[in-house]
């Protein structure tokens, strides 16, 4: 006797989606940052509902870190709409941010342990329980975060003078 294929397949997409919607989102926000008239800005971090959202701001939040973009500030010539785009002055700024479904990935400038300090301290400021879960023994540090049934990913690369740090969603 032959299954047919479509009931487990609708059974996986179920679940995918039930899934999926228990997950946390992650967003890069930098609506606050003007590109016409700036070439640095602060990174912070907020908790949105369920979605941790990483800000570029001209004011400086919670986080000792910067980021610069090295075609910012933008010409005056320069189309307005083209920064509607997530990945925006990514591209056309040279911020050095990646935005794809689910991560978010940034260079941000400063003392990196003392903005990977500074990261774990907004996090617990913010709710979210933040629990190293892999020590690769080098300069990566790797978090489960969780706050209430959001979880998320988070990795750290501290560095003198920079952090790399990546979130995606769990």
């Amino acid at each position: 006797m032959r299954t047919p294929l479509a009931s487990p397949l609708l059974t996986l997409l179920i679940a995918l989606l039930f899934g999926l919607a228990a997950a946390g989102g992650i967003a890069f926000d930098d609506s606050s940052f003007d590109a016409f008239d700036e070439d640095e800005g602060y990174v912070d971090l907020f908790l949105d509902g369920d979605t941790l959202v990483l800000t570029f701001d001209e004011v400086e939040g919670s986080l000792p870190a910067t980021m610069e973009g090295d075609a910012l500030p933008l010409d005056g010539d320069f189309d307005e709409d083209r920064l509607w785009a997530d990945d925006a002055l990514a591209l056309y700024g040279g911020l050095p941010v990646s935005t794809d479904v689910g991560v978010v990935t940034f260079e941000a400038e400063g003392d990196g342990e003392a903005i990977h300090r500074a990261l774990l301290a907004r996090l617990a400021e913010l709710g979210v329980q933040a629990v190293e879960d892999f020590q690769s023994g080098g300069p990566v540090y790797s978090y489960a975060l969780s706050h209430g049934d959001d979880t998320w990913r988070l990795g750290v690369t501290p560095v003198s003078d920079s952090a790399l740090i990546t979130v995606r969603v769990d």
